[in-house]
C-alpha cells in the first residue's frame, strides 16, 4: 500500500475518461469465468504505455498500461473492463490502492489497476 499526500479533490480535472468493469461472479462448467450484465462506470485518468514487468505469481507480463480511478473501487484481478477507446477485456495484471492519511486517518485517494497489452 502506498501513501501520498494532498486531498482527492486535487486529481479530480485529470479523471477525463470513463472505464466500465463488470465484476467476475464465478466459473462455468468449462472453467470461464462468468460476468455480471451490468458494469460499474467509473471516471478515471488513462495512461497508455507499454511495459514488461512481473504478476503476481512472478511470470513476466506485458503491460499495456494503467488505469488511475479516484475511488476505493472493487475491482479484483478476475474482472472485464471496457476502457475509454472501446477495447474490452484486457487482462488486469494487478490492483493497487494508494491512500493519504487524512487527520491521522489513512483513507483510499486513488485505485491504480494496471493492464495488459492491447492486441493491434
Amino acid at each position: 500500500m502506498a501513501y501520498i499526500s494532498g486531498q482527492p479533490s486535487h486529481w479530480l480535472d485529470d479523471m477525463t475518461h470513463t472505464v466500465t468493469v463488470y465484476s467476475a461472479s464465478s466459473l462455468n462448467n468449462y472453467g470461464k469465468k462468468t460476468i455480471s450484465a451490468s458494469g460499474t462506470a467509473y471516471s478515471c485518468h488513462l495512461v497508455v504505455e507499454k511495459s514488461v514487468s512481473r504478476d503476481e505469481q512472478g511470470n513476466q507480463v506485458s503491460e499495456g498500461g494503467k488505469l488511475y480511478i479516484m475511488s476505493d473501487a472493487n475491482i479484483t484481478e478476475g474482472d472485464r473492463l471496457d476502457l475509454p477507446d472501446s477495447t474490452i477485456d484486457p487482462r488486469i495484471i494487478s490492483v493497487k490502492k494508494v491512500k493519504y492519511s487524512a487527520n491521522g486517518t489513512p483513507t483510499v485517494h486513488h485505485t491504480i489497476v494496471t493492464f495488459g497489452a492491447l492486441n493491434g
